[in-house]
Formats: C-alpha cells, sequence, structure tokens
C-alpha cells in the first residue's frame, strides 16, 4: 500500500510537468499536432518495453474491442488533441484546472446513460465548478498576455475535461475486472495508446513545423517518455491498491504541481481569478468524489 501512494505521487509529479512542457513548446512555434502524435508512438513504445521485460506480449485484441476503440477514441485520441491545442491558447495551470472538470462530466454521463439522480451535494458541487469556470472566464483581462483566442482557449479546456471524464467512464468497467492484476492494466493502458499512436500518425507527416533545437526535442521526449509513458504506467501500478474515488481525489494534485512549475519556469503569474477560480474547481472535483464514495 506504501508503495502504491508513492506510485501515485510520482505519476502525479510527472503530470505536473507535462502541462508547462506542452505550453513552452506552443510558445516556440512547435506543431501541437506533431508534438502529441509523436509522444503517444514514444508511450506506447514504454509500454511495449514494459511487456516484453515481464513477457507479456500475448494479448487478446479482440476481448472488449469496441469498448477499447470507445476509450481510445474519445477518451485518449480526442483528449490528447484537445489537451494540445489548448495549450497554445492557455498556460498549463489553466488547461489542468479545466481538465479538473472531469468527475463533473463523469455525473452527468452516469445521470444520461443510468438515470441516477444526482445527490444535492452532486448539485452543489456542479454549481461550486461552474462557477469556478465562470471566474477564469471572467478574469479575462487580469491576463492581457492570453488576449487572442482567450475564449477560444477556454471552450477546448473544457472539451478537454469532457474527454477526460470520458475516459474515466466508459474504462470503471474494465477496471474492475483487473482488479489485482496490474499486468491487464497495462495491458490495456497499451491496447487503447497503440490504436490512438496508430491513428494519430497522419500528423506526423502533416506537421507545419518540428521541434528546432536539443532543448525543444528533449521536452518532446520527456513528454513522451515520462508523461504518455511512465505517468500512467505508474499510476496504473496505484490503481491496483487505490480506489477510483481516492485516485480521482489525488489527481486534483496535478494543477498544484503544474502551478509550481509554470510559476517557476514560466513566469506564470497568478491572480485572484485563476486563485479562485482553480479553489471551486477543486472543491467541486472533491465533493462528487466524496459523495460517490459514500
Amino acid at each position: 500500500m506504501k508503495k502504491a501512494w508513492i506510485y501515485a505521487f510520482i505519476a502525479l509529479f510527472l503530470w505536473g510537468i507535462h502541462g508547462p512542457a506542452g505550453r513552452y513548446l506552443a510558445i516556440n512555434d512547435v506543431d501541437m499536432y506533431f508534438v502529441f502524435s509523436f509522444r503517444l508512438w514514444i508511450g506506447t513504445f514504454v509500454f511495449f518495453i514494459f511487456l516484453l521485460i515481464n513477457k507479456c506480449l500475448k494479448i487478446n485484441w479482440k476481448e472488449d474491442l469496441k469498448q477499447i476503440l470507445l476509450i481510445s477514441g474519445i477518451g485518449l485520441i480526442a483528449n490528447t488533441i484537445v489537451f494540445h491545442l489548448t495549450l497554445n491558447y492557455l498556460p498549463g495551470t489553466f488547461v489542468m484546472i479545466l481538465e479538473n472538470l472531469s468527475p463533473i462530466f463523469v455525473l452527468l454521463a452516469t445521470l444520461l446513460f443510468y438515470g441516477i439522480k444526482p445527490k444535492l451535494s452532486e448539485i452543489i458541487a456542479l454549481i461550486l465548478s461552474f462557477l469556478g469556470i465562470f471566474l477564469i472566464i471572467l478574469g479575462k483581462d487580469s491576463f492581457p498576455e492570453l488576449s487572442e483566442g482567450y475564449y477560444l482557449g477556454v471552450f477546448l479546456g473544457v472539451l478537454t475535461g469532457i474527454t477526460f471524464g470520458a475516459y474515466i467512464f466508459f474504462s470503471a468497467d474494465l477496471l474492475k475486472k483487473f482488479k489485482n492484476d496490474y499486468v491487464s492494466v497495462i495491458k490495456f493502458q497499451f491496447k487503447i495508446m497503440l490504436i490512438a499512436a496508430i491513428a494519430c500518425s497522419p500528423f506526423l507527416i502533416t506537421a507545419k513545423s518540428f521541434p528546432s533545437n536539443p532543448t525543444q526535442w528533449f521536452w518532446v521526449f520527456e513528454m513522451g517518455i515520462f508523461q504518455s509513458g511512465l505517468a500512467y504506467l505508474f499510476w496504473s501500478f496505484a490503481l491496483v491498491y487505490i480506489n477510483a474515488n481516492t485516485a480521482s481525489i489525488l489527481f486534483l494534485l496535478t494543477i498544484l504541481f503544474t502551478t509550481i512549475n509554470e510559476y517557476l519556469f514560466l513566469d506564470l503569474r497568478l491572480n485572484t481569478f485563476l486563485v479562485l477560480g482553480a479553489l471551486l474547481i477543486c472543491f467541486g472535483g472533491y465533493y462528487i468524489t466524496n459523495s460517490m464514495r459514500k
């Protein structure tokens, strides 16, 4: 159990880097289509190496194929695309704040697909989260350097939260089957990652600009190895022992790690709108997961 917590915090810390790293590449005019397609292949290779070392390359591709395709298409491909496009307009901290709207969309999906009505606490969480979005939008004038494409960035950021929520919602049933079987979890991650990498391969050719110096290439490979690969790997190990509700609360820490990195290395300017909006969304996510646990 101690190892599980260590694995979880390593994954969260690594995910706290990829927002600032992606933002650095975006403001240096590296094509985000190339970045996300290339890092998907690197992440796939990391999972392949892990399975190769453990002699677990025998995979049943027909098992749960429809659900795997759905998760890969909406939860990984769509999420990866909108996440990286959002970095063209907003700092990584903004993107991670909006991605943490995912518990809200899991709640709405549960209502839509299963007809389960939300509890009062969940309704309060929903209101808090959308108030957080409103504050961030309202604070536009506090970020003059983000005036161009600001509203488009917020819209794409909300889509990031929706698609990540879809990943959680549609993968929940499959992950339950892999309880205490981390190898099967990794096989699951490998399948959805490989499908996404193949589907996004055309962007490697059509990209308009590529990394132009060793520093930019370093961050592309860093994002592929550590965020698309090892972060998912450690997160999968943690999920063997930590339940999904606890994990979803822990995921809120990515905002903290992302903010620290952007404040230190990309001169992120904090203000009241950003801080209050982030807190409201964090509280919303916490109440949603806490009510689910009850």
